[in-house]
């Protein structure tokens, strides 16, 4: 607990000073749009957009990976199953031949 609290307090501790050193205004051109903003509300949306890309971009990759474990999970039980019906099978008393 007291592992993640002071993370969080470290990690905003290096944002505030890095927005404090990294505060002066900025004009960024984009075709015919014109923006103004501080160097650290820039540099942090660029970075959030880097890492919104970035999980953007493997989300079908985890899909695919999710549909395979399902898959695979069920095929498991299934084979569980059979393995479990053929020991019971086994496991059944045979009587012998009354005669």
């Amino acid at each position: 607990m007291y592992s993640v609290l002071l993370t969080f307090l470290l990690v905003l501790f290096f944002a505030v000073a890095f927005s404090l050193q990294n505060s002066e205004p900025i004009t960024i051109d984009f075709f015919s749009w014109t923006l103004e903003a501080s160097r650290a509300v820039v540099l942090l949306t660029a970075l959030s957009c880097g890492v919104l890309l970035g999980v953007l971009a493997s989300l079908p990759s985890f899909i695919k990976k999710s549909r395979l474990i399902t898959q695979q999970q069920k095929t498991i039980a299934k084979f569980e199953r059979i393995v479990a019906e053929q020991n019971e099978q086994k496991q059944l008393p045979v009587n012998p031949d009354p005669s």
